[in-house]
């Protein structure tokens, strides 16, 4: 190490013998000086977190992808035409019955008769039905819900055609229980789950079979549906993502319709583009008590506008996804019905459990049902 003119100075006047021990010295010193003023550099000096990953190495969440809630839109992996994406939510309100079994059947519905699929679509996405009513050409519903995709508009004499194209990119429920009417302790469960697919109308090989048996106790007995406890679903409502079905179904594009005032909606056939939800609501409640329940189904519609110059503004180029990353978006909503699994441990004695220990911890924080 280099010693200073001073040091030098010193060395060079001390006697022979002693040269190197004092060099040694001042070159010790130095040292120990050097490595004092680092450390204090390096104090000084404002502490740096983790280094950062590269951008491209940062795991991106798919969560979205088939999330109709979220009004994010992720294309399919092939690059197409320029269209629009619009997000809607409806709601249906119901009450269970002491002598009726229920089965609520959410999914897009084509004016064509089963075998075919080939459209056009219809704004009718969720029925209700009692589960006793047979499968056939004609089958009563207790509630319909329409799209607003086309406006609302409402039924006539005859069948309306529309221009617009369009295809049903993704499709949820969110399902929550409001309590019951009389403010009492909600019993019961409801059934919940997305199956491959089902029959609907006169086409149908299940023709003759009630709905309970063809849509609800076959697929409980596979697994598709899975069973949540009432009072499980006042505080933590489930939501359901339908999945693709059908690759060529799901990428079609379809003319759409409003079937005439004359037509058997009960009976529409549904698409094969993504996989049903179903609710199935057994028979509850005794007298004049009835559990209250909330659908909220919410949907991405894709469509093209070859006449209305306002909405073929909205239109655009959407950069296709990569086939790895839908891959991964399509194989991620398959899950679900392991997530059902977790949910359906909430049993309706844990719930209540729970409350009451709540209860008793913080009386101000308990829940209460009023009339």
């Amino acid at each position: 190490m280099t010693l200073t003119a001073k040091q030098q100075a010193q060395v060079a006047k001390a006697p022979p013998a002693q040269k190197a021990a004092l060099r040694a010295m001042f070159n010790s010193q130095n040292s120990g000086t050097m490595n004092k003023q680092r450390s204090q550099a390096q104090r000084a000096q404002p502490r740096r977190g983790p280094a950062r990953r590269a951008l491209g190495s940062v795991p991106k969440s798919l969560s979205y992808a088939f999330d109709a809630f979220d009004k994010r839109h992720m294309p399919l992996d092939e690059r197409t035409a320029p269209y629009t994406t619009t997000s809607f939510i409806n709601v249906m309100q119901f009450s269970t019955s002491p002598d009726m079994d229920q089965v609520v059947l959410i999914a897009p519905r084509t004016q064509g008769q089963q075998e075919a699929y080939n459209g056009p679509l219809t704004d009718y996405i969720a029925m209700r039905y009692d589960a006793n009513e047979t499968i056939g050409a004609s089958i009563p519903t207790l509630q319909t819900m329409r799209s607003p995709i086309l406006g609302s508009i409402a039924p006539t004499a005859t069948i309306q055609r529309f221009s617009i194209r369009g295809r049903l990119h993704n499709l949820s429920a969110r399902l929550q229980c409001l309590g019951t009417n009389t403010g009492l302790y909600p019993p019961g469960v409801a059934y919940v789950g997305s199956v491959p697919t089902l029959e609907v109308g006169a086409y149908s090989s299940q023709t003759g079979i009630t709905i309970q048996e063809a849509w609800a106790n076959d697929s409980i007995e596979v697994g598709y549906l899975k069973p949540v406890a009432a009072a499980s679903l006042v505080e933590k409502p489930v939501t359901l993502h339908a999945g693709i079905a059908e690759n060529t179904s799901y990428k079609s594009w379809h003319d759409f319709c409003i079937p005439g005032t004359g037509h058997d909606v009960g009976s529409t056939s549904i698409t094969t583009a993504l996989t049903p939800i179903v609710i199935y609501i057994p028979r509850c409640g005794a007298g004049s008590t009835a559990v209250d329940y909330k659908v909220e189904v919410a949907q991405q519609w894709c469509t093209r506008h070859p006449f209305d110059v306002m909405m073929r503004s909205t239109q655009k180029q959407h950069t296709a996804s990569l086939p790895s990353e839908w891959q991964k978006a399509v194989n991620a909503v398959k899950d679900i019905g392991g997530h059902l699994v977790e949910r359906a441990g909430n049993t309706a004695l844990d719930v209540l459990a729970t409350r009451l220990r709540q209860a008793y911890t913080n009386p101000a924080n308990a829940i209460q049902y009023v009339d």
